[in-house]
C-alpha cells in the first residue's frame, strides 16, 4: 500500500493536479478546504480574478456532494461522499467533482447540462437572471442556479459524465475549465 501511495502521488503531478480532496463532506470542511485552496493559490501566484473564479466553482461542486451524493432518502446517516480536484494543463485550470447520484436523477440532470453546454455567454447570464425569479424546484436543496454559475464561471463547454455502478446509482463527473 505504501509503495502504491508515491506513484499515486506521481501520477497526481503528472495530471497537473494542484488539490484534491476524496471523502466524506459537510459544511465545516468546505472551510478548510477552501482555506487551504485559498493560499495554494496564492502560494502559485494566480490572479485574484482567476483564483477567484476556481474558488466558486469549487464551493459550488463540494455543495453539489453535500447535497446530492445520497442516492435516496433510506441513506440519512451515511455521509455525503465525494471527490473534487483542481488541476491545471495547458495553461488552463480544470475543477473537477463526483459523486454518487441516483440513476432515476440522470436523464433530468443530463437534459439540464446539456442545455448549458449550448449556451453562449449571454444566454447563461439570462438564463441566470431567468432562473433567481423562479422558486426553488420541489425536493432540490438549492436554488438549481449552481451550474449555470460554474458554466456562466467556465472558459469552455462544462464537461460531464454518468458511470453506471448498479441499477440504484451512478457516479457522476463534471468538470469545468478556467
Amino acid at each position: 500500500m505504501l509503495k502504491n501511495l508515491n506513484k499515486f502521488k506521481q501520477i497526481l503531478d503528472e495530471e497537473g493536479i494542484i488539490f484534491t480532496f476524496c471523502g466524506p463532506m459537510s459544511h465545516d470542511i468546505v472551510v478548510g478546504l477552501g482555506s487551504t485552496l485559498r493560499n495554494k493559490l496564492e502560494e502559485d501566484e494566480v490572479s485574484r480574478a482567476v483564483s477567484a473564479k476556481i474558488f466558486s466553482i469549487f464551493v459550488e461542486q463540494v455543495q453539489n456532494v453535500i447535497n446530492y451524493s445520497k442516492v435516496n432518502d433510506s441513506m440519512n446517516d451515511e455521509m455525503s461522499l465525494g471527490i473534487v480536484i483542481i488541476g491545471k494543463k495547458d495553461d488552463k485550470f480544470f475543477i473537477s467533482g463526483g459523486n454518487n447520484i441516483a440513476n432515476n436523477q440522470i436523464e433530468e440532470l443530463q437534459n439540464n447540462l446539456i442545455q448549458l453546454q449550448q449556451m453562449n455567454q449571454e444566454e447563461l447570464k439570462q438564463f441566470y437572471k431567468h432562473k433567481r425569479k423562479e422558486c426553488s424546484p420541489i425536493n432540490s436543496k438549492g436554488a438549481g442556479i449552481g451550474f449555470i454559475e460554474m458554466a456562466r464561471k467556465s472558459s469552455e463547454p462544462i464537461e460531464f459524465n454518468f458511470e453506471n455502478i448498479d441499477s440504484y446509482k451512478s457516479f457522476f463527473t463534471i468538470t469545468i475549465i478556467v
